[in-house]
């Protein structure tokens, strides 16, 4: 095998599979990309055995040919070098590579050893999203998903292709977060849930894409794939049912809030210091005179009260929240102002926003012993 190429593509190249690299394997070529020239494309892949990645870069190929290189080393070196045409040349697995300056030999290992990866096919059916309204839906859901290996549909996003819209949703048993997006497709209904980890890296990748982003669903392989511009990412779907989660959100509202999002998230983040590993909870009191106060005690260290006016209407209620849901809701959910619902101190809390249209969120509160 034999090849040339421009550093800035081989690098960006190289930063897009290896999100597919897993931390640790049982397999150690798992730790490798896969380099393959093919015709006028370099063809670069990674896989966890759950969710591969391949991108393909313009080269000028001399002669085709696979072979595997250690991922990490790898992309250390060409991320290093200076912008340049890098030539790389392979000899009985062991890769030369040179540029203006510098000339590098790295072990690589028998493509042969390498996992088969998933065919895609770009001619299958896709649906059409925007990449940027996806990647910011992916964002406000994905955080809400949880990471108990044991309960797999709480480690995913339920994606559901609805007539003119598609919709996203997560949750880890205590909050959730629901976000429908408009499309324009005429793409069969469907439902899937795949990996949140994995959803968060196809909004990172694509999120700048000039082309649309295509997700298609292969019911055959179990599969969801996610294309764009030269880029395929595929995952497997996660088996089982999503949560029927539509009747705990609030409908029997007896307190509403509309309040300053900066204002309570330095709030909440003040309060947070004073809460402990043994006593993580923040109380909340809503006032129908207009003032929110958010305190937290922790007998080691002390006591603090913050407050925050806003427009209430209802009873009186005082609420215990996990600070952590709390703070994750408001960096995750860029917003002016917020919308709180409750119907009592011990339902589930609904949370919305004049600015994210047909979006919502649900934090259980706290029990109090």
């Amino acid at each position: 095998m034999k090849f040339s190429c421009l550093q800035e593509n081989l690098n960006k190249g190289i930063q897009i599979v290896t999100r597919a690299i897993p931390t640790k394997s049982a397999l150690p070529i798992l730790s490798n990309i896969l380099i393959s020239a093919e015709k006028n494309t370099l063809k670069l892949a990674a896989t966890n055995m759950e969710t591969t990645i391949i991108t393909h870069i313009g080269a000028s190929i001399e002669s085709e040919g696979s072979i595997t290189v250690p991922a990490k080393i790898f992309k250390d070196f060409v991320s290093n070098l200076s912008p340049s045409t890098v030539n790389v040349q392979v000899t009985n697995d062991v890769i030369h590579v040179s540029s203006e300056k510098t000339k590098t030999k790295f072990n690589g290992t028998n493509a042969q050893d390498y996992p088969d990866l998933p065919e895609i096919d770009k001619e299958m059916n896709y649906l059409e999203l925007d990449p940027k309204e996806f990647a910011n839906a992916v964002s406000m859901v994905s955080f809400a998903s949880g990471n108990d290996e044991s309960r797999p549909m709480f480690t995913g996003v339920l994606i559901k292709n609805l007539k003119e819209s598609i919709l996203l949703a997560s949750s880890d048993g205590f909050r959730l977060s629901e976000k429908t997006l408009k499309t324009n497709n005429e793409y069969p209904e469907f439902t899937i849930v795949v990996p949140a980890k994995t959803l968060i890296e196809v909004a990172k990748i694509f999120s700048n894409s000039e082309e649309p982003l295509r997700l298609g669903v292969n019911e055959n392989e179990n599969q969801a794939v996610f294309y764009s511009e030269s880029t395929f990412i595929s995952t497997r779907i996660l088996e089982g049912e999503f949560p029927e989660y539509k009747k705990i959100i609030p409908v029997d509202i007896v307190l509403s809030v509309d309040l300053p999002s900066v204002e309570f998230s330095e709030a909440v983040k003040l309060s947070n210091i004073f809460t402990s590993d043994n006593d993580s909870a923040l109380r909340i009191k809503f006032d129908p005179d207009g003032v929110i106060k958010i305190a937290s005690v922790a007998a080691e260290t002390g006591e603090h009260e913050s407050s925050v006016t806003g427009d209430v209407e209802g009873e009186t209620l005082e609420i215990t929240f996990n600070p952590k849901y709390l703070l994750d809701y408001l960096n995750n959910v860029k917003t002016e102002r917020i919308k709180f619902f409750a119907k009592t101190n011990t339902s589930p809390c609904l949370f919305k926003s004049d600015e994210h249209e047909n979006f919502i969120h649900i934090i259980m509160p706290i029990m109090k012993a």
